[in-house]
Formats: C-alpha cells, sequence, structure tokens
C-alpha cells in the first residue's frame, strides 16, 4: 500500500479536498469553535497520515499543488473590499490608527514572551510576523534572521486558530461594530481569519481582506525596528 501512496498523483490532493468536505458536513451540522473545517480537516489529515504511517513528502508530492489556488483566492478577497470602497475611505484614519495600533501590540507581545520565558531571540525574530500572510511572513523573517520553517508553521496555526475561535472571542469583547470585528480578524489571523470573515458578513469580510494587506506592510516596517530595540542587531 505504501507503494501506491508513492506513485499516486492524486492521493494527497484527494486526501485534503475529501477531509476537508467531511468537516465542511461536521460543522453544518454541529457548528462550534473546534469543528472549524479548516481546523477539522487539518486533525483529519494529520490522523491519516500517522495512522497509515505516511511521510509527509509522499502526502504532500500532490496535495502541494492545492497551494498554487493561494494566489486566485487572496485575489478574490479584492472583491468584497472593492464593494466596501465608499465604506473604507469613511473611516480611514479609524482602520489606519486601530491597523497600527494592532500590529505594533502584535510584534511586541512576541518579544516580550520570548523575553519572559527566556527564548531567545532566533524565536523572537521567527515569530514577529506570526499574524502576517505567509508570502510576507517569509520575507521578513528572512531580513531579521529568523527560522522560517518555525514562521510559516506559527503562522499557520494562528490561522487555523484565528478562523476556529474569531466569532466566540468577538462576541465576548463585545466587538459589534462588523468594521472592528473584521479588522480585528484579519490583522490577527490572516487570510484563513478572513475567510471566516467573509462568513459573518460583508463589511466584515471586506474589512479583514484590507487588515491582510495593511498588516503586511506596516509589520514588514515595523518589525525590525521592534526586534532591533528588544534584542539589538
Amino acid at each position: 500500500m505504501s507503494g501506491f501512496f508513492d506513485i499516486s498523483l492524486y492521493f494527497g490532493a484527494a486526501l485534503t479536498i475529501f477531509m476537508f468536505l467531511v468537516a465542511v458536513f461536521i460543522n453544518r451540522r454541529w457548528s462550534w469553535a473546534l469543528t472549524t473545517p479548516l481546523f477539522l480537516a487539518t486533525i483529519f489529515v494529520v490522523a491519516v497520515l500517522v495512522g497509515l504511517d505516511i511521510p509527509y513528502d509522499t502526502y504532500n508530492k500532490s496535495a502541494g499543488y492545492l497551494t498554487y489556488f493561494l494566489v486566485p483566492v487572496t485575489v478574490c478577497f479584492a472583491v468584497p473590499m472593492y464593494r466596501q470602497m465608499p465604506l473604507l475611505k469613511k473611516h480611514a484614519a479609524a482602520i489606519l490608527t486601530a491597523m497600527a495600533v494592532g500590529v505594533v501590540s502584535s510584534v511586541m507581545a512576541v518579544c516580550l514572551v520570548c523575553i519572559f520565558f527566556g527564548l531567545g531571540d532566533v524565536v523572537a525574530r521567527s515569530l514577529a510576523a506570526i499574524s502576517v500572510t505567509t508570502a510576507i511572513a517569509i520575507g521578513i523573517t528572512e531580513s531579521l534572521g529568523g527560522v522560517v520553517a518555525l514562521t510559516v508553521s506559527s503562522v499557520i496555526v494562528t490561522g487555523i486558530l484565528g478562523a476556529s475561535v474569531s466569532d466566540i472571542v468577538c462576541r465576548r469583547m463585545g466587538l459589534r461594530s462588523p468594521i472592528a470585528r473584521g479588522l480585528a480578524i484579519g490583522n490577527a489571523s490572516h487570510a484563513a481569519g478572513t475567510t471566516k470573515a467573509i462568513q459573518m458578513g460583508p463589511v466584515e469580510g471586506a474589512m479583514s481582506s484590507l487588515a491582510i494587506v495593511i498588516s503586511g506592510l506596516m509589520t514588514a516596517v515595523v518589525a525590525p525596528m521592534i526586534v532591533h530595540m528588544f534584542f539589538g542587531v
């Protein structure tokens, strides 16, 4: 059976799609933070790979092709943002201020946690862009001298976690404004969280899409300065 998986051109992609559809079905029957499709599908795929002792490289031979869809999917986020353009212009100052506070808080929190737990500057440099979409986060980590593998895995976990609990956190924090909810989700959990924001409403989706872009640009500028402030060159 292991040989079949090694030569299969569709195993990884088919497994991923199938498990995601199963997760969607479960989420529709029992809607809860831990049944978020992205989170649940990830758990299912990992369970199958571990249970059948299938190497990740074997799985990724075909599953890796799904990453080609990340670019067009990300571009699609511009559609709800364009539809809410008058709203974006009306609240431009508040949006930029909120995003700046969110970005600075995120990077500083990473640095302080690393100092408090003695994790060292390498971990801090790797996690400074934890709330930024993967493509931008990799570039930031490389410029800071961090470990890209740690950055990518952390960004994925952050996105899945944000998509899973964002709705609950917004309710508990009393965030009723769709603008605030969307900005918070996009700033904290990038593209994965934006998929959840789009489900919450058109304004939330537009604001979350905008937050991905702004937080990425701001983090690229702010992260090196904050990391240097805490850890030096």
